[in-house]
């Protein structure tokens, strides 16, 4: 199959585009009619379409920027989409705003959750030789920074805990879940310490985001260390989409290192010196 051109990509990042737009703003949009419209400008089929609005989500995600949560990302696109889509964007301050509104408007506690529980997402990568292509605003990090949501997050996490054992009749256990992030501060590696229902300990990092599944967290060095020195009771909790009716979550037990895919984002520096003419 040949290479999408210019005006192809023009096209296909126009339809994407109106529907993450549409997504962000909380309207209903028809996948199809989007689907057909790119059919219609560029004669191709109905697969080679989707499969690019997957692509477009890969572009996307690789920018560190919200995608089409109905579009799973899909590697190997053609720089020149991502070309596009950097393009298309400088010409909707509207949909910028929506992305960055996603991320950083505060979230209210939520009441009588439903929970999806699921297996922790395969096949995800970082982009080929590990660099990304964030826009002028990481909203990866402008989310991370939500100490609203994260605070929101860890607060459902401590009262799942604590029902969870109260459930199976360790109410003593239960009454002695702590949201440590808030007590005993937030430099341990972790934010709630909780326990299995033998009674050894759980400790729980919680990473929230009103995005999928797929949506990467940030974490820290320290955090890294913590879950490496208490790999047996450490838990990498991620709640992912919170403001929706059910609220997901999956969790990974161990060293991070071992559970996850690690990019490294920022590093801490000082100036070396006068260094030699």
């Amino acid at each position: 199959m040949e290479s999408w051109t210019g005006e192809e990509n023009e096209a296909i990042v126009a339809e994407y585009l109106d529907m993450l737009e549409q997504e962000l703003a909380g309207q209903h949009f028809v996948k199809k009619r989007h689907n057909e419209r790119v059919q219609s400008l560029t004669g191709r089929s109905r697969g080679s379409v989707e499969f690019k609005f997957q692509n477009a989500s890969a572009a996307l995600r690789d920018m560190h920027a919200p995608w089409v949560e109905g579009y799973k990302p899909a590697r190997n696109y053609q720089a020149s989409l991502s070309d596009a889509i950097e393009q298309a964007l400088a010409n909707r301050p509207t949909l910028t705003e929506l992305m960055r509104q996603s991320v950083v408007n505060n979230a209210a506690h939520r009441i009588d959750v439903a929970w999806n529980v699921i297996d922790p997402p395969g096949e995800l990568t970082f982009p080929a030789g590990g660099t990304a292509r964030p826009l002028h605003t990481d909203f990866v990090m402008l989310e991370a920074a939500n100490r609203s949501l994260g605070s929101s997050g860890e607060l459902l996490i401590l009262e799942r805990e604590r029902e969870n054992l109260a459930r199976v009749g360790r109410t003593d256990l239960a009454s002695q879940v702590e949201q440590v992030s808030v007590t005993r501060g937030d430099g341990l590696g972790y934010d709630i310490s909780s326990f299995a229902e033998d009674g050894r300990p759980r400790l729980i990092e919680v990473k929230t985001t009103r995005r999928g599944p797929a949506w990467p967290m940030l974490v820290s060095r320290n955090e890294v260390a913590v879950s490496r020195d208490l790999a047996s009771n450490y838990v990498l909790a991620r709640v992912f989409e919170f403001a929706k009716p059910s609220v997901g979550l999956f969790e990974l037990r161990g060293a991070i290192e071992e559970t996850c895919i690690l990019e490294p984002e920022t590093w801490r520096a000082l100036p070396r010196g006068r260094q030699a003419a």
